[in-house]
Order: structure tokens, then sequence, then C-alpha cells
């Protein structure tokens, strides 16, 4: 299948702290409207950590006096999910399609097809053996899933997502607009969940079964992997598998005007939010 644009633009990343980096994400959407052309990005968490919660996640499931203690901000998505601890070793992905693309697929969950095909060919390239998830496995997963597990994105199993060993290694999220559709995606170097347990709400007895449970789940690039590779060496790889299966090639380009005042725009709505207490 061709991908029905063969130039896909290249994106820089943005100054890595999550208010600008979420608000880059709404403005690769709004460029669909003036573009109407594919674009990917990468990027890395910055120094200081910072907890993101999914868009309808409560502030009750946050300890907001460990977030203070620790100097870790606190901030909400536009996607849904819980959850995600933004530390150095964190990599992630945006990519925007328009509606219109052959890529885009009406259903929710069909539509990360795709993505996992390619993110586990990336991964074969540096020897990791993955598998994906089906739908009807991901259902069965979230009818069962521990509600304490799930306050943490990485904790549940979402369609097409790639696991090593049945251990989730890199996850996706995605925002739906009249403009397009916005993947996102991440995954680990080093996993952080004993500190990402400090900051969720529980009793100190459930944070032990919490973090016992939650490596059950999930892996990390320097578990699966020999030598890691880096972001770098993902988006090459990356770039390669898509042009082989869709006949895309990835070029360079710089934020246009109207999407530089649309991340502008978004930093509002990803500003840090107010600890309480």
């Amino acid at each position: 299948m061709g991908s029905g644009s063969v130039i896909w633009r290249l994106l820089p990343p943005a100054q890595g702290d999550p208010t600008t980096e979420l608000a880059a994400g709404a403005a690769m959407l709004a460029g669909l409207k003036e573009t109407n052309c594919p674009a990917i990005r990468w990027y890395a968490a910055g120094s200081r950590p910072a907890l993101v919660i999914g868009s309808g996640q409560k502030l009750s499931d946050v300890d907001h006096t460990a977030l203070r203690q620790q100097g870790v901000t606190l901030h909400r998505r536009s996607s849904g999910g819980t959850a995600v601890l933004f530390v150095p070793g964190l990599l992630m992905q945006d990519i925007a399609l328009p509606l219109e693309h052959p890529l885009y697929h009406p259903d929710v969950s069909e539509s990360y097809r795709w993505l996992g095909d390619v993110w586990q060919a990336t991964l074969a390239q540096f020897g990791i053996h993955t598998s994906l998830i089906d739908i009807a496995a991901a259902r069965a997963d979230r009818q069962t899933l521990d509600p304490l597990i799930a306050r943490a994105c990485f904790g549940g199993q979402s369609p097409y997502e790639v696991l090593v060993a049945g251990r989730k290694l890199v996850g996706f999220a995605q925002i739906r607009r009249r403009e397009g559709v916005l993947f996102q995606v991440g995954l680990y170097t080093h996993w952080p969940g004993r500190q990402l347990a400090t900051l969720l709400a529980m009793a100190e007895a459930e944070r032990t079964i919490f973090g016992e449970r939650l490596a059950d789940r999930v892996t990390d690039l320097v578990t699966v992997c020999e030598s890691p590779p880096d972001i770098h060496q993902i988006a090459a790889a990356f770039a390669i598998v898509l042009r082989q299966r869709y006949e895309v090639s990835i070029t360079a380009a710089d934020w246009t005007e109207a999407e530089r005042e649309a991340m502008i725009a978004a930093q509002v709505r990803f500003a840090s939010l107010r600890l309480e207490g």
C-alpha cells in the first residue's frame, strides 16, 4: 500500500519541557489544516521531571505533597490514559496524519495497526524481538486490569502496542480533531517505576504491590537490548521501515508561522497545574 504522500515533514524537537512539548503536538494538528502533509517529530524528556496525567484522570490519583517535595511538575495532556513520568530516558514520537491519508483509519483501535507493525520492524533492526497485542487481548486486559495498576499509563495494554515477552515496551495514544489524527508514542530507556510509585496517591503497602506488579508488565530498552539504541538511531531505523513499506520520504522541515502561533497559544492548556495542599 502506498502512503498517498511521498513526503513527510520531519519537524524539529521543541525545548524538552512538557508544556512546550505537549503544545507542539497541538501545533502539529493545527498545521495539517495549512499543509495537508503528514508530519513526524522525535523528542526526549528534559532534565526536570514532570508527571503528565491523562485528559480524564483524577487529580486525586496523584500525591501532591510528593510532587512538591521532589520538585516534579504536574501537567494534563489532551490524550486519554493515565500517568506518564517525564524523566531523562523517556523517548517520544508524534505523528500527525490528515483525515484523508491512507494510513488514517476511522476505527480508533484498528488505526494503530500500521504503527505497531512499523515499530515492530524498527526494533527488529536492533535485535529486539517483539509481539503486538491484538484488539481482543487488549480488551480482555482492560477488563481484568487492577485499578491500582491502571493509574499508570504503561500499566495497561492497548491494541497493537509493542510487547517483549508479554511486557510493554512501546506505548501508544492518539488525539483526533477535525484536521486529522495525532499519534503519540513513548518508550523508556530506563523504566522509572520506583519513582512513579512515590508520586501516585496510595498507601505505603500499596506502593510495594504497585511496583512489583508494574515491573511484571513493563520493560525498557536496557533490559531488552545489549546495546540500547538512542533516539537518533531509532528515528533513522523507523524512517527506513516507512520508506520500504509505504514509499515515504522523511524530509527535514521547520515549523510554519501558523504552527508556531498555535504552539504558543496551546501552552496555556498544558502549563503546570497548581498542586493542592
